[in-house]
């Protein structure tokens, strides 16, 4: 059986208020983490939020993969974007059970494991749609395709710089996550130019909006750890919830053209 084309046509849109509600969702959450003070109650819902994220994307893509059935492209793409997440949910679940059941340093620790797994499965669901959708790539989108990942790095490396001139193994550490991350950012807006003008190109925009952030989050994140200055409850984690609410309305759109 062929493999299903990509319509024309775009058919879908973006629904404003919809991105207005994860604005608020998310700057509301983090002041209430802010504002409300520590307790087993509090704590324990943080940490179902935290967790529940990425399992909700996951399942989203899951059930994505369900509706392309045995397609060669879509059913296993997003087989695949549905494993990355869920690694994404285990290192959530394998952190807060270091920090919060065995009280132990979640960082470095088994949780990066999962959390690593993400890119790599990632990259290979953009690379998988872009062998059959993407078209050949010219001397400038080539440029700027190295040029991204390279600039995120850059950044990193010199705003670390910048305040520890003795480079330790939290930047080498981080350094490695940094760099799967901007790749993949890469890679997702090279997936939103290819699909650009037919009706995935609203899902993919979303997509990449989420794995924007995430990237974002990461490199900001790491940067925190270098200087042992990540604390829970840091504004870093606004990028994070926001990214899973975008992925998951990205992946709600994508259900949608099938």
């Amino acid at each position: 059986m062929e493999p299903n084309k990509v319509p024309e046509k775009l058919k879908i849109t973006i629904n404003k208020k919809v991105l207005v509600l994860i604005l608020g969702m998310t700057f509301g959450f983090q002041g209430f983490i802010t504002i409300m003070p520590s307790s087993g109650e509090i704590d324990a819902f943080i940490t179902f939020v935290s967790i529940i994220n990425p399992l909700v994307a996951s399942i989203a893509s899951f059930l994505i993969a369900r509706g392309y059935g045995n397609s060669m492209v879509f059913g296993k793409a997003y087989l695949i974007l549905g494993i990355a997440l869920f690694m994404m949910f285990l290192g959530e679940a394998s952190w807060y059970y270091l920090l919060g059941i065995l009280e132990e340093e979640p960082f470095p620790s088994i949780a990066d494991v999962f959390f690593f797994a993400f890119y790599p499965l990632a990259i290979a669901h953009v690379i998988v749609n872009l062998k059959f959708f993407g078209s050949k790539l010219n001397t400038k989108t080539k440029l700027w395709l190295l040029a991204l990942p390279v600039s995120i790095i850059l950044i990193y490396t010199t705003l670390t710089l910048v305040k520890h001139s003795d480079l330790n193994f939290d930047f080498f550490y981080g350094l490695l996550f940094v760099i799967f991350s901007a790749a993949l950012l890469s890679l997702s807006l090279l997936g939103a130019l290819a699909f650009r003008g037919g009706t995935l190109s609203i899902a993919w925009s979303l997509l990449m909006f989420g794995i924007m952030l995430t990237t974002i989050g990461d490199v900001w994140y790491f940067y925190l750890q270098t200087f042992d200055a990540y604390v829970e409850g840091h504004p870093v984690e606004l990028l994070w919830y926001s990214s899973y609410w975008v992925i998951t309305y990205g992946l709600y759109k994508h259900k949608k053209t099938i």
